[in-house]
This record gives C-alpha cells, sequence and structure tokens, in this order.
C-alpha cells in the first residue's frame, strides 16, 4: 500500500475559479463560513473557497491529458470513456452512458428470475463483473470512481483521490477578500431595424429601444483574493483494483504502472502547474505557490497537517516521525519520506521549485512500489 498526501498554500490574487448561482445581474463567488480560534474563544467568518468537487473535476481532467501523454509514447490507446474524453466525468452514471460490454452485463441481470436460486450471489458476480471492466476501459472510472445507481443492481466505486475544500490560511484570513467588479455586455444591434421598412421601424421603436437597453446591459462578477491552503492525498496501490464485492487486481503489472505514472503527473499538473478552476478564459488569476509538503508512505496514509496552520510543515514532520515510531512499537514496517518546498527542515527533502518538488517526488513513490 502506497499512499502520497500533499499540502500547500498558494496565493490567487484577482481569481473567479468558483463560482456559485447567479442572482440577477451579479455571478457570486463560493464562500463558506469558517471557524477561526481567537483570544478567549471562537470567531465565524465567511471566506471565499473552492470546492473539492471543483477540484477533483479539474484533476480527472488533467488525468485524461496525463494518460494520452503517457500512452502516446508507447503508441498504445488511451483507457479513456467516450464522456471523460470530452471533461464529463459522468462515468457509467445511468443506462444512458454506458459503454457497450457494460450494457451486456446490466442486461444479463435483467434477465435473471426473480426467484432464481442463488441469486444474490449471481448478482454479486454481476457487479464485480461491472466494476472490473469499468477499470479496465476507464482510467476515470478507475482512479475517480464512479456510481452507477439504475436496475437491476447498483454498482460503487470509492474515489481513489481525496480532495477537500480549498479555504484561506488562518494567519492571513482577514485579509482575504470578495468584490463584484462591473462589466458591460454589448451587442450588436441596429442592424435588422435598419434593413426593415421605415413603417416597420417606427412601430417597433420602443421595442428596439428595450432591446438596445439590455443589449448593453451591465454585469457584475465577483472576484476573490486570498492565500488559499490545499490538501491532497492518492491511493495509488489500489489503481487496478476492484473493491466492492471482492478485491481483485485486474490490470497487469505493466498497465498498472502506466496508470500510476498518469495519476502523478496528473497530480502536478493540477498542484504544480495550478491547472484547475472556472471563468480562467477572462478570469485568469496571479496564482502564485508559496510552499508545499508531500508525504510517500506506506503502509498507511500520512496525511500532511492542513496548510491552513502557518507550521503546518514543521507538524507534519513531527507527525511523521511519531506515526512511524508507533508503527515500529507494534512491530510494523512503516516508511514514510517527507518532501517540501518553500521551508527548509531536517529529515526532509527540499525541493527548490514546485518543478523539482514533483520530480523528487514521483521518485521516491516508484521507490517505494
Amino acid at each position: 500500500m502506497v499512499y502520497v498526501s500533499l499540502a500547500g498554500r498558494v496565493c490567487a490574487n484577482v481569481e473567479a475559479l468558483n463560482m456559485t448561482e447567479t442572482i440577477g445581474n451579479v455571478s457570486r463567488h463560493r464562500r463558506a463560513p469558517y471557524i477561526l480560534k481567537i483570544d478567549g474563544g471562537y470567531k465565524l467568518v465567511y471566506v471565499p473557497v473552492i470546492s473539492g468537487e471543483s477540484i477533483a473535476h479539474a484533476y480527472q481532467a488533467n488525468l485524461v491529458e496525463a494518460t494520452k501523454l503517457i500512452y502516446s509514447k508507447e503508441n498504445l490507446v488511451p483507457p479513456i470513456d467516450p464522456w471523460a474524453e470530452r471533461n464529463e466525468m459522468i462515468k457509467f452514471v445511468d443506462k444512458e452512458h454506458l459503454i457497450k460490454e457494460l450494457q451486456e452485463i446490466i442486461d444479463k441481470g435483467k434477465s435473471k428470475g426473480k426467484k432464481e436460486k442463488n441469486e444474490e450471489k449471481e448478482i454479486e458476480k454481476l457487479q464485480h463483473e461491472f466494476e472490473k471492466i469499468a477499470i479496465q476501459k476507464s482510467i476515470i472510472a478507475d482512479i475517480g470512481g464512479f456510481l452507477y445507481a439504475e436496475k437491476p443492481f447498483p454498482v460503487r466505486r470509492t474515489s481513489l483521490l481525496q480532495v477537500g475544500y480549498i479555504t484561506p490560511v488562518e494567519d492571513a484570513i482577514t485579509e482575504a477578500v470578495i468584490e463584484a467588479q462591473m462589466h458591460t455586455r454589448q451587442v450588436s444591434v441596429g442592424l435588422r431595424t435598419k434593413e426593415e421598412g421605415k413603417k416597420e421601424e417606427e412601430k417597433r421603436e420602443e421595442e428596439v429601444k428595450e432591446e438596445e437597453r439590455e443589449a448593453q446591459m451591465l454585469y457584475y462578477v465577483e472576484i476573490a483574493s486570498a492565500v488559499y491552503g490545499i490538501t491532497m492525498q492518492l491511493d495509488l496501490s489500489n489503481i487496478g483494483v476492484t473493491s466492492m464485492v471482492t478485491k481483485e487486481e485486474v490490470l497487469d503489472k505493466q498497465e498498472k504502472n502506466r496508470r500510476i505514472k498518469a495519476a502523478l503527473l496528473a497530480l502536478a499538473m493540477t498542484m504544480g502547474l495550478q491547472l484547475y478552476g472556472a471563468k480562467r478564459s477572462r478570469f485568469n488569476p496571479i496564482l502564485d505557490v508559496e510552499n508545499l509538503v508531500g508525504v510517500v508512505s506506506k503502509p498507511l496514509p500520512l496525511v500532511p497537517l492542513p496548510p491552513q496552520r502557518k507550521d503546518y510543515i514543521d507538524l507534519t514532520v513531527q507527525k511523521v516521525k511519531k506515526v512511524t515510531n508507533l508503527l515500529e512499537k507494534f512491530g510494523i514496517n512503516g516508511k514514510a519520506i517527507v518532501i517540501s518546498f518553500g521551508k527548509t527542515a531536517e529529515d526532509v527533502i527540499i525541493a527548490n521549485t514546485p518543478e523539482e518538488f514533483f520530480e523528487k517526488l514521483i521518485d521516491e513513490v516508484f521507490k517505494l512500489l
């Protein structure tokens, strides 16, 4: 069991990376309540955030591109389902989004009689076969998980990627702001009325004026600036391993290694290259990775301390040492390597850039696999 966990701080200025509903002509930035510890108690504040679902979608979109790059080196067809190919992470959610091989398994389930002997065991076999085929045919379903919830039986796979909300760091939480910026929507008007007859133009005068007012309509987009903390975890050992009914390796060693490489490259694209978030065509933010810490561990996941805390890297190093010592008391040979960017510490591999950080992280992963 090999796990990769990382945490980091990103300074994001003038960003609209995660928006919610539109109210009137205002497009709102996502925000959430946050409990902040203060002298003598706690304080509730509302802060700009980026949802874990947004980051997970970005990771899976990056995984599609990373898979293409890895598999193209060997002239192999990448295991990408047709919906993920266009960044629709539907992943076999219903009968309208099943590939042929999965539809055949569902049809077998429908043909089973309700009073058939050992029906429950037969259904379990079909559920296992469904997950097996889904893993083999789609790396997105393999790593990102999926849920088929329709009849005749449900099938689920838990995501191997764990990520939560990105929130401002606590020592700069009072500096996080949301501000609405005014824009004007402009549409060419008047051409149609010039082509119409003069009489028709007079009849439509008031209507055209209203259209012109709407065409030049003002709208507002909320943008935020904050120092965000992000934490992610990736379970590499269970890539290509079924989990719902029984555990079974369904990929050969070479295929599994290709998928691990793609998963790590996608992680580097998401956190290192900062390829995530919405509205980047006109609200591309000013992003700067301030620091990062990564832990490569076996046989247990060792998640870094939340980067919302200022001393999270030092605390993560202490945590790794104590957990390793705890495992030794139980006779378990645990291993954990810590990589850091932006801060030096004892017994830590130091990287000088985010790119070097992921280079060293990937090297340590393949040493433990």
